[in-house]
Formats: C-alpha cells, sequence, structure tokens
C-alpha cells in the first residue's frame, strides 16, 4: 500500500488474523458495536453526524479482523437499535453506517487505494439508500423522500412569514410563495414547482451526495485513524481532479440518448433525462471550477478575489454554469490545468534575467 509520510510512531496496517485471535476479535467488535450505538443515536438528532463518524468503527474492524467480525458488530449494533429506538429509526441509521463502513474498510484492507476505495464506498452508501428507500416505501407505505420535501416546504413557508413581520414587499413574497405553494387563480390545484422539481431531481442528488458523503467519510476516518495509529493513504488533490475522455464522452452521450428517447420514443423517459441533464451539468461545471481556480492560482490571484468571483458569478444564472460546463468538458481532451502551469513556468523562466554569456558586450570608448 503507498504510504504518503506516515508521522513518527504511526503503525502501517498489516491486518490481523481472526483464526488466530476469535475472542480478540469478538472482544473488539463488541466495544466497537457499542461505540457505533452511540454515535448511529446522535445521528438520529444530527444525520450528517451519523454517517461521517458511525462508519469509523465498522471500518477499523474490516481493517483488523475482516469482514465477517464487521458484519457480526453491525448486526448487533442493528439489534441494539431496534431495542431503543424502534425498526424504522434502526433500519435507517444502519443502513447508513454499515454499508459504507463496510465498503471503505474492506477497500482500505485490500489496499486498491484512496480513489477506488471512495468510489466504491460511495456506491454501496448509494445502494443502500436506494434500498432503504424502495423497503419504506414498499413496506411501510412511506414516501421518505416526499417526507423531506414537505418539512423543506414548512420551512420555507417558516422563513416567508419571517420575512413578513420583518416588512419585505407581499408583492416579492407572493413570487417566492408561488414557487413553493402551486396556486391557480383561486384554488390550490396546480402542483408547486419548486417540490415538484425537487422530487423529479432526487435520484440525480443522490448519485451526486452519495460520492461526497464517502469522501467527507474517508477523510474523517483518516484523521481519525491516524491518531490510533493507522495511516490510510490519501485522496489526490481536488484541482487534480479530471474525467477520463472515454468516462466524458460516455456521460455526454448518455445525456443525449435520453434526452432524444424522451422526445422520440416515451415520456416515461423525460425524468431519466432532466437528471442525466442535472448530474452532467453539475459535474461538467465543477470541473470547469476547478480549472478557473488553477488559472486564479498561476497568476496568483489572492484567495479572498476568487471567492468573491465565484460567489458572484455562480449564483448569476444559467449561462455561466454552462460556461463552466463547456470548460469541464473541454478540459478532458486539452487537459486546461497542464497548460496554464506549463505557461505559468514559461512565463517565470521567461521573466529571469539574462545570463552574462547572453548579455550584449559593451565596450566603452574613451576620446583622447
Amino acid at each position: 500500500m503507498k504510504q504518503d509520510g506516515p508521522p513518527a510512531g504511526a503503525r502501517i496496517f498489516r491486518g490481523a488474523d481472526p483464526a488466530r485471535h476469535p475472542t480478540r476479535g469478538l472482544t473488539e467488535g463488541a466495544v466497537l458495536a457499542a461505540l457505533t450505538v452511540l454515535v448511529g443515536a446522535a445521528g438520529l438528532i444530527a444525520p450528517p453526524v451519523g454517517v461521517l463518524l458511525a462508519p469509523i468503527p465498522v471500518m477499523l474492524l474490516v481493517i483488523r479482523w475482516g469482514l465477517r467480525i464487521a458484519l457480526i458488530a453491525s448486526a448487533v449494533a442493528a439489534l441494539i437499535l431496534l431495542q431503543f429506538f424502534g425498526p424504522l429509526s434502526a433500519f435507517s441509521v444502519t443502513s447508513m453506517f454499515a454499508p459504507l463502513g463496510l465498503a471503505l474498510g474492506w477497500g482500505i484492507r485490500r489496499g486498491i487505494g484512496a480513489p477506488l476505495t471512495v468510489l466504491t464506498g460511495s456506491v454501496a452508501f448509494l445502494g443502500s439508500v436506494l434500498i432503504g428507500v424502495a423497503v419504506t416505501n414498499i413496506v411501510l407505505h412511506l414516501d421518505i423522500l416526499r417526507d423531506l420535501i414537505d418539512a423543506q416546504v414548512k420551512g420555507i413557508d417558516m422563513a416567508l412569514a419571517l420575512q413578513a413581520r420583518m416588512g419585505v414587499p407581499p408583492q416579492q413574497l407572493d413570487e417566492m410563495r408561488q414557487l413553493w405553494d402551486g396556486v391557480c387563480a383561486e384554488h390550490h390545484c396546480l402542483p408547486a414547482a419548486m417540490p415538484q422539481f425537487l422530487h423529479t431531481l432526487a435520484p440525480a442528488m443522490l448519485v451526486l451526495g452519495a460520492p461526497l458523503w464517502a469522501y467527507l467519510c474517508y477523510t474523517v476516518a483518516r484523521s481519525v485513524l491516524r491518531r490510533v495509529g493507522y495511516e490510510l493513504p490519501g485522496v489526490p488533490a481536488i484541482l487534480s481532479w479530471r474525467l477520463p475522455p472515454a468516462w466524458t464522452a460516455g456521460l455526454l452521450w448518455t445525456c443525449a440518448g435520453l434526452s432524444l428517447a424522451s422526445r422520440l420514443i416515451s415520456p416515461w423517459f423525460d425524468g431519466p433525462a432532466v437528471n442525466a441533464v442535472y448530474l452532467v451539468l453539475i459535474i461538467f461545471a465543477f470541473l470547469g471550477t476547478l480549472v478557473a481556480i488553477t488559472w486564479m492560482n498561476q497568476r496568483q490571484i489572492p484567495r479572498v478575489a476568487q471567492i468573491a468571483a465565484l460567489v458572484l458569478l455562480l449564483p448569476s444564472g444559467l449561462l455561466p454554469l454552462l460556461a463552466l460546463a463547456a470548460v469541464g468538458i473541454l478540459d478532458a481532451w486539452y487537459d486546461y490545468r497542464h497548460l496554464a502551469s506549463r505557461g505559468a513556468e514559461e512565463a517565470a523562466t521567461s521573466g529571469n534575467p539574462p545570463r552574462a554569456k547572453d548579455r550584449p558586450q559593451v565596450k566603452a570608448v574613451h576620446s583622447r
């Protein structure tokens, strides 16, 4: 496994054999299962805490003792959560931390590298979320996505009421309210635009959120496990992230194919086409933003000015987002970040003073 400068005294993972120390592995599994329950219970109050921290004990068990001990500990943690918090909470919390922790720990134990480990964890996390949504919808007849969107709508209603008490013009509030409360002239008979839009784009948001949570969880786990002596391989710097040309072409052709299918074959493809367009736009706009940040870094633009430029550019409409996406797509083939760094090196080289042997020789002529 490739290491990147472990701190003094850190132990590089070698792996333990559960067949030689079965009692020790089960004891560690019980202790870490209890710790997982505590973090998972905290995650019921603050879900981001549960997603980021609860997989770490499971990861450590997989790294030290393999998948079997980690699966047993995850099952024990799920049963304890079931006893204290009920089936729905236990199932939702377990489906969030167990697959992600198992996948990340497996990738670290196998030594497949940080990028593939994060990709494996994101696939496992996405699959567990989809299975959880399907089970609650089919078995319990609960639409979790709709409930989450309704909670967002209630929060927006409270914010609008607060703005009304603060003196915001009623016409502006009505325009904002129409996005969240679909209305016609007199009755609430049209679907609300923004909740319907969010419900349609829920698959795309899940696909984008899974790698983000896996990356954050791996980063936090790397920092935590380093404290106890395990050095995990680092993820490449964000500014170096690029999609291969084959992946870029595949995403573009998929987006184009679904869009044509929605127009020519069946309206059933409308939802997948919208999600594909949204995914392509966000992914390549993010990569285009990395190109822009690299360009500004090469020209030594202050970080405060960079943040101000991005804050002003991104919310200013669809056109800047499309421009960034176009730059991100072309970067897959032309590698603008490499060109920018090479141009900066050439500029720095050309700015050096000429060497002594390259300087013109000037002789002084003295008049007699």
